[in-house]
């Protein structure tokens, strides 16, 4: 409900301006018909983009991106009664993005994507300005005692509504981490690693070798395309320009199917995708999330294994991951975003855990989409969740914003015991090496912190620097982590706001920590 009161108080607010300093511009016989006039404009618009995105949704992503792209403009030539230049700016702005794309991807490159992230970033922003102002226009003949002498307040309306998301996408362009995630991938009887970064963009790395083997998908931004950019580029401008693409991926998964091993990835752009990592090839595009999808999980249902995805419309989707079908959706109660998923053993049977955005964790049961058990709860919601062993015994581990770590029995849902930080946790991995199980924790300026689940004591901490060099830099700003190899060839993969992806050699780290801390 606030979401729709407060676009119509903002719209009347901007429509009393416009009518108090400029009457000519809009003339209206008493308050109420203005009152009309914002709720028509402001919740139209709202459900206008709500039902589009809705309707694509439903479409395959390719065709979807061209819609998008194609009412945006369609939409802003009604609105100016001039075809002519708006057709010319969106030529101008689709032809080459398109080109470039498939220069970069080849013919992959729409299959692979919803689309690229140049063309539906331009789309968005096009429909928040023709949108309102298209029915800024219809409130105006619809409503009685009202007259528009000039088309400029509708201009006004999108234009406002255009720089808002506008300002929030640079915002957000320039806080968002360089990678969202990573995850060990089994590859030709090799542990490699493989993470999701800005531009819709998976690479595949050798951590043993120090090496990217892979990068999939087709990112770059629409500057690229201007030829305005110097030869060659300074890399500090190409850095920030860099952070401008749109397409951040929050999630990438391994599977294991009968068949072979594919790699999931997902995030920005609503759509789940499916890769072969051997060959860099795109195999499916998952169209059904209505929003971003925020975490990604195997797991095994009978004898197949199926995919599981989580984002911002409060939806577990799981899809069979060979064909590319949706199975079933699970939580259509639940009105929280999912965050985190990862699969727990109980009774004998595999579960799906998911964190909410309201700092509970849920357990599912994936072969039928049953609620099977609520565990608690923890504030500023629950980031990553994992599966632990301790003394034989299955556990559940989650990490909250409000920077604790806590321990669940999933059998009975008791809480158990928890780790505090301070600092926001968004990472969390287990950490295994020469018989010793840890569980690691990581998130905003505080390094890698290492407990043991037994005994619940500190063991230590990796990474972390003076709090001066952590804000002066971006190492210790963490997303993801994980263990990749085992033994001497075992590394602490770690994904954040670094431009790269850091690894530590796990062995000798262990060796140097110092003895057990005591209990927090």
């Amino acid at each position: 409900m606030v979401r729709l009161i407060l676009p119509v108080v903002a719209t009347l607010l901007v429509l009393i301006a416009v009518r108090w300093s400029q009457p000519d511009a809009l003339r209206v016989d008493g308050f109420w018909p203005l009152v009309a006039v914002a709720v028509l404009t402001a919740l139209g618009a709202a459900m206008t983009l709500g039902l589009s995105r809705i309707a694509f949704s439903r479409t395959a992503p390719w065709v979807r991106g061209f819609l998008a792209t194609a009412v945006a403009f369609v939409l802003l030539a009604a609105f100016t009664g001039e075809p002519g230049p708006a057709a010319v700016v969106g030529g101008i702005l689709m032809t080459p993005a398109v080109l470039f794309s498939l220069l970069r991807g080849g013919g992959r490159a729409l299959r692979a994507e919803p689309f690229p992230p140049d063309i539906l970033g331009v789309a968005r922003l096009a429909a928040r300005f023709a949108v309102p102002a298209s029915w800024y226009l219809a409130a105006v003949q619809l409503v009685p005692g009202v007259q528009s002498a000039q088309r400029w307040p509708g201009v006004l309306l999108g234009g406002l509504v255009a720089v808002g998301t506008l300002v929030a996408g640079t915002t957000l362009a320039w806080t968002r981490p360089w990678h969202g995630c990573v995850t060990p991938l089994p590859v030709e009887g090799r542990v490699l690693a493989a993470y999701g970064g800005l531009g819709h963009l998976v690479g595949i790395g050798d951590p043993g070798a120090g090496e990217q083997l892979r990068v999939m998908g087709s990112g770059g931004v629409l500057v690229d395309l201007s030829g305005l950019l110097p030869e060659p580029t300074p890399d500090m401008l190409r850095r920030h320009l860099d952070r401008l693409t749109p397409g951040l991926v929050r999630a990438v998964c391994a599977i294991e199917t009968p068949r072979r091993v594919l790699l999931a990835s997902a995030g920005y752009g609503d759509a789940v995708h499916l890769w072969d990592p051997e060959t860099g090839r795109a195999v499916h595009a998952l169209a059904g999330h209505l929003g971003p999808v925020n975490a990604l999980c195997a797991v095994p249902v009978g004898d197949t294994v199926l995919l599981a995805s989580g984002g911002d419309d409060c939806r577990i989707r799981i899809w069979e991951p060979e064909t590319g079908r949706q199975v079933r959706v699970v939580g259509r109660q639940v009105r929280w975003i999912v965050r985190a998923l990862c699969t727990v053993l109980v009774d004998g049977r595999v579960l799906l855990a998911a964190g909410y955005a309201d700092g509970t964790v849920r357990l599912w049961d994936p072969a039928d989409g049953r609620l099977v058990r609520h565990l608690g709860a923890q504030r500023g919601g629950v980031n990553a969740v994992g599966a632990v062993t301790v003394g034989g015994a299955t556990r559940l581990a989650s990490a909250a914003g409000d920077g604790t770590v806590v321990l669940w029995d999933p059998d009975s849902g008791e809480r158990l015991g928890s780790f505090d930080d301070e600092a926001p946790r968004y990472a969390l991995c287990v950490v295994e090496m020469d018989g010793e199980v840890l569980l690691a924790a990581a998130g905003d300026g505080v390094g890698v912190t290492l407990w043991d689940p037994a005994s619940g004591t500190r063991r230590g901490s990796l990474g972390t620097g003076s709090l001066l060099g952590l804000l002066a830099g971006s190492t210790g700003w963490i997303r993801s982590m994980c263990q990749v190899g085992a033994g001497d060839d075992a590394f602490l993969m770690l994904a954040g706001y670094d431009r790269a992806i850091e690894q530590i050699r796990l062995r000798p780290a262990l060796r140097s920590l110092a003895a057990p801390e005591g209990a927090s």
